[in-house]
C-alpha cells in the first residue's frame, strides 16, 4: 500500500468475539474481483466476521460503508444477540476485496498519537448539564438514524440521572444524508424549536416519533411544533427560511474533521465512542475521567 497505511490485525473486539486473529480473505477463492461496490465490500466484510470470528448466536450486518485513505474502505458492522444491539465495530477491507483488517495504523504518526484524544469544539450547539462540568460529551448524532435514537431514549437518560451535575452533554448534528434524506430538515426543525427554548423537548420527540416523519418531509414538523406550544408562524418562518442550514452543514463539517464517520460517535472529554454501545462502556469512561 506504498507505505501508506499498515494493516495492523490480532486486534481483541472484548467479549464479542471469541479470539483476535490475522484476518486475510483471498480474493480469488471468494470470486472478488477489481471495482466492487461498497455494498458488496460491507457484505464480504460481515460475512467473512459471520463465518471465521463471531460466537453462536450473535449476529453481524454493515450498517454504514465508507472510503478510508486511498486503499481502503471502512465498514461499521454492528453486533447483535437477537434484537439487542451490542457493538458497533469498525473494520477495513481493501478495494479490490482481498484483505479485510481489524484495525490500521496510520504510518505517517508516532503509535501513541493514535490514541490521543480528540479536540472537538462544543461550538454554540443545545446543552445539558453545567458549563464547568468536569466531563464533557459531544454527540455527532443524525435524527433519522435508529442507534442514534436508541442513545437518545435509553443511554442517554440513564447517564444524565447517575452523573447529574457532572457531565455536560452536547447535541452537535451529523446528519448522513446519502442514506438518511429528512435528517436534515429534522435537524433544522430541531433549531427552529430551539429558538423557543424548547430544542430538548423537540429532540426528544423526533428521536420518539423517528419512523413516522422518517417517510418524507411533511406536516409532521409543524405539528411537534403545535404539540409543544411552540409560536407556530415563528416556528413556520424559521424552518421555511432555511435559517439553519448551515450551522447544521458546519457541525457536519467539525465532525469530519474530527474523524466522525458513523453515527453516533461521542467524545467523552475528547475519547471518541463510536455506536450505540451499552451504557456500561460508557459509565466507565466518564468514571475514570472523573477519578483522573
Amino acid at each position: 500500500m506504498r507505505g501508506e497505511l499498515a494493516v495492523a490485525a490480532a486486534l481483541v473486539l472484548g467479549v464479542l468475539l471469541g479470539y483476535g486473529a490475522a484476518v486475510l480473505t483471498g480474493g480469488q477463492e471468494r470470486g472478488v474481483a477489481e471495482g466492487q461496490s461498497m455494498e458488496q465490500l460491507g457484505s464480504m466484510a460481515v460475512s467473512y466476521l459471520s463465518d471465521n470470528l463471531l460466537k453462536q448466536g450473535l449476529s453481524a450486518s454493515a450498517i454504514n460503508v465508507s472510503p478510508y485513505g486511498s486503499y481502503l474502505y471502512r465498514v461499521d458492522v454492528q453486533i447483535t444477540r437477537g434484537d439487542s444491539v451490542l457493538q458497533v465495530v469498525p473494520v477495513y477491507i481493501t478495494k479490490d476485496g482481498e484483505l479485510l483488517a481489524l484495525q490500521v495504523l496510520n504510518l505517517s504518526q508516532p503509535l501513541h498519537q493514535e490514541m490521543q484524544r480528540v479536540e472537538v469544539s462544543q461550538d454554540d450547539d443545545p446543552a445539558i448539564g453545567p458549563e464547568d462540568a468536569p466531563v464533557v460529551l459531544v454527540d455527532f448524532s443524525d435524527y433519522q438514524c435508529p442507534y442514534c435514537r436508541k442513545f437518545a431514549l435509553e443511554t442517554l437518560p440513564v447517564l444524565l440521572e447517575r452523573f447529574k451535575g457532572k457531565i455536560r452533554y452536547v447535541y452537535r448534528d451529523f446528519p448522513l444524508e446519502s442514506i438518511h434524506p429528512y435528517a436534515l430538515k429534522a435537524a433544522e426543525a430541531a433549531n427552529c424549536a430551539g429558538e423557543q427554548g424548547r430544542y430538548f423537548d423537540y429532540h426528544d420527540l423526533l428521536f420518539e416519533r423517528q419512523s413516522e416523519w422518517s417517510s418524507g418531509v411533511n406536516e409532521s414538523f409543524l405539528r411537534y411544533a403545535e404539540e409543544l406550544g411552540l409560536d407556530l408562524a415563528a416556528f413556520r418562518e424559521c424552518l421555511e427560511s432555511g435559517r439553519y442550514e448551515q450551522e447544521v452543514r458546519k457541525d457536519l463539517q467539525d465532525g469530519m474533521r474530527a474523524g466522525v464517520r458513523s453515527t453516533p460517535t461521542l467524545f467523552i472529554n475528547g475519547i471518541p465512542v463510536e455506536g450505540a454501545q451499552p451504557v456500561e462502556v460508557y459509565e466507565s469512561i466518564i468514571q475514570e475521567e472523573l477519578e483522573r
